[in-house]
């Protein structure tokens, strides 16, 4: 209730003009508690601070400080000491602690993993009156698309399954701020839908990419909101635009003669090439549609740019992505009161399901795997091919093939049986790198070349909770969640970071024993979401 702030940090400002530190306030006529001394309350010189405007006319404090290392106290009431500040920060800190640790069970790891999580989100949350609900969790703080920005502060992006994913981290917390939270950052993705009928690969200020989508998840994320909350409104808002992005897909994306879902990029209004990320039309648009930009798997040129406008590629992981968005608006349409669509959805997942399992089979390597339409498939194998147990396509036997072939296989993707990294060499350590570790574009690593991402976390635990009947596949989930969470946990504690993606390397020595990606992006954390979801903490 003092309404404070104490940087207890040095404080090594932003330098001005003559070299000394300076620190930005935002309101003038704050009162500042300034001493040298960092644990002392008492040596404190209060004063009216009337301010100076910076060169964009925002207000701001500048004190020259004596020492790097000071502690500063900012009070809207005059009469505060540092102490007084001190103490406030301090409660406050240890009663959100109290409160972390009650929420995950009285668990201390747990809480742990808990916070890393919560700080995702909340580090990303900002308020944008350019957008619908006011409250978003952009990616990054350095990501921008909005066009022509005032200054760095309105400066934002919006991913479509990045932002999607950021409503799961939010939603957590389980208060009813973080709830508020998570519903305005779902209405700010849902509601940038194009005139087209699909949610863009990205949007800002009025800027959306009118070409292409990234990978449907909104339906799967509503309905993991909506147990948690069971709050039907919130699917009332977003039934319509959920809705209509699974119909754009079996317009726009269906790769004949099959009828599997293909990666594509195509503006139905103006065949300009005029978006950022190389243009529409081409090959380069339709890998960033995968949201997986440089995947050894679409290495090449497979593109029809004068007829379908899709790469001629049956795609496994969107296939079984749009399966499993059909199967989640029907289980929401049976619970929120809309019984009449619940079998045409289920029917529309099964029919996809189908052509999933009678087409994409490798049954020389053992795996779901991306085909060509003259029946050759394209073994280069990422964690996709497990998601085909988010559309019900495999076997039992053919799940226990795949996961025992491939995901607890050292040599592929590394997850260890007992979670445990046993027998994991050090170059694929932490396990589920985004490209197989025996592909040849392993070793170099890149981005999405074998570096580990939380997406594809989330993405295979969800497939793999589909085939919990099946031992291996139950232990192979178990064991993925303790090892990514470990994962999250190291650069957690090491940085206090949270990777947009992470070397699987035991040390990191890439990039230093630091992210590999930028340092702070929420869905790295979806690493430490799924073991908490795992323990049935969500």
């Amino acid at each position: 209730g003092l309404g404070s702030v104490a940087v207890q940090a040095p404080v090594e400002g932003a330098g001005v003009v003559d070299g000394a530190p300076e620190l930005p306030i935002v309101s003038v006529g704050a009162a500042v508690g300034l001493s040298t001394l960092a644990d002392d309350g008492h040596d404190t010189t209060v004063r009216n601070i009337d301010g100076v405007r910076a060169a964009d006319g925002a207000p701001e404090l500048r004190l020259p400080l004596t020492s790097v290392g000071a502690a500063v106290g900012l009070s809207t009431f005059a009469d505060d000491g540092l102490d007084t500040i001190a103490r406030a920060i301090d409660g406050a800190r240890a009663a959100e602690q109290a409160r972390l640790l009650a929420r995950f069970g009285n668990d201390a790891a747990k809480a742990e993993s808990g916070t890393a999580v919560g700080a995702s989100a909340m580090w990303t949350l900002i308020f944008n009156p350019a957008e619908n609900g006011g409250l978003i969790m952009p990616v990054s703080r350095t990501w921008n698309f909005a066009p022509s920005p005032a200054n760095d502060d309105w400066t934002y992006a919006i991913f479509d399954w990045d932002n999607l994913f950021a409503t799961l981290l939010a939603a957590l917390d389980g208060g009813a701020d973080a709830e508020a939270y998570a519903y305005s950052n779902l209405f700010q993705v849902m509601k940038s839908k194009t005139a087209a009928g699909f949610v863009p690969n990205y949007a800002a200020g009025g800027m959306r990419t009118q070409d292409r989508t990234e990978p449907p998840v909104g339906a799967k994320v509503v309905l993991e909101v909506f147990k948690k909350f069971n709050q039907s409104w919130v699917v009332d808002v977003v039934w319509d635009d959920m809705l209509d992005w699974s119909d754009w897909f079996l317009r726009r994306r269906l790769l004949h003669p099959d009828g599997l879902v293909a990666l594509g990029s195509f503006n139905e209004q103006s065949q300009h090439g005029s978006e950022a990320g190389g243009g529409t039309n081409n090959m380069q648009a339709a890998r960033l549609e995968s949201g997986l930009d440089n995947s050894p798997m679409y290495d090449g040129e497979f593109f029809d740019a004068n007829r379908t406008h899709l790469m001629q590629l049956y795609d496994v992981g969107m296939s079984s992505m749009f399966v499993q968005e059909a199967y989640a608006l029907a289980e929401l349409a049976s619970l929120t009161g809309r019984s009449d669509q619940v079998a045409d959805l289920r029917a529309r997942g099964d029919a996809m399901k189908a052509k999933i399992a009678s087409n994409l089979w490798d049954e020389s390597l053992q795996v779901f795997s991306n085909r060509f339409p003259n029946g050759s498939f394209y073994p280069r194998i990422s964690p996709t091919s497990f998601y085909a147990m988010q559309a019900h396509a495999p076997t039992d036997a053919q799940a226990a093939a795949m996961v025992t072939a491939w995901l607890t296989n050292s040599s592929r993707f590394c997850v260890a049986p007992g979670g445990d990294f046993a027998g994991n060499a050090d170059t694929c350590y932490w396990g589920l790198p985004s490209i197989s570790a025996d592909d040849p574009a392993f070793p170099p690593l890149g981005y999405w070349r074998g570096y580990v991402w939380g997406p594809m976390a989330q993405l295979t635990h969800w497939a793999l909770q589909e085939y919990d009947h099946v031992p291996e596949v139950r232990a192979a989930r178990k064991a993925m969640c303790r090892q990514l969470d470990a994962l999250m946990l190291s650069q957690w504690r090491a940085h206090r970071h949270i990777c947009e993606n992470y070397n699987p390397h035991k040390t990191a020595d890439t990039s230093h024993g630091d992210c590999s990606g930028t340092q702070f992006y929420h869905w790295g954390a979806l690493t430490g979401l799924i073991g908490l979801v795992e323990d049935g903490l969500w």
